[in-house]
């Protein structure tokens, strides 16, 4: 939860300053941001698909290989942006019903539900309150955004093995 909190909310909060600084018009990046959020809303629906049956690894993979091959095309080929764009936004848009969903899958009652629920949307939200600012941190240290741009691609390898993980078939997780 706290991992793809982290990726969603940099992105919206500095993608168009990201590509600004690569050389996009800043009326294109607008766009392209709306494109972000309109290609995870479609995805967010679509990816419930993947998180039936007892399993939900084809689930945590697509919502987190995109998001780390987009930031990392981003860094090291920002000319092809929309792209990058594209293939991060479909991460990101399975990511929080991944990661939502997850979390009633794999609870066997409504206490153990409750309580993890709570325990991950606070730990969530608590990282996406930082990531942004951690970011913008990064940027002035660094005066760039490769490096931002690589350490989501790390946090979303990571939320990628703790996804699978976690994803795996309930009896064989215990």
């Amino acid at each position: 939860m706290g991992l793809q909190s982290v990726n969603y909310y940099v992105c919206v909060t500095w993608l168009p300053t990201i590509e600004v600084s690569f050389g996009v018009p800043a009326d294109r990046t607008g766009w392209h941001l709306a494109v972000f959020q309109l290609v995870g809303i479609v995805m967010g629906l679509l990816i419930p698909v993947l998180l039936k049956g007892d399993s939900q690894v084809a689930a945590v993979v697509v919502a987190s290989v995109p998001l780390a091959i987009g930031a990392l095309g981003l860094a090291f080929a920002p000319r092809l942006d929309l792209l990058w764009i594209i293939v991060a936004s479909i991460g990101s848009g399975c990511s929080l019903v991944v990661a939502l969903s997850l979390i009633g899958l794999k609870t066997s009652t409504t206490e153990e539900t409750t309580q993890l629920s709570g325990m991950a949307q606070c730990v969530g939200y608590l990282l996406a309150a930082v990531g942004p600012t951690l970011a913008g941190t990064i940027y002035d240290i660094t005066s760039g955004w490769r490096t931002v741009l690589i350490m989501l691609a790390i946090l979303a390898v990571a939320q990628t093995a703790i996804g699978i993980i976690i994803g795996r078939n309930k009896e064989a997780g215990r």
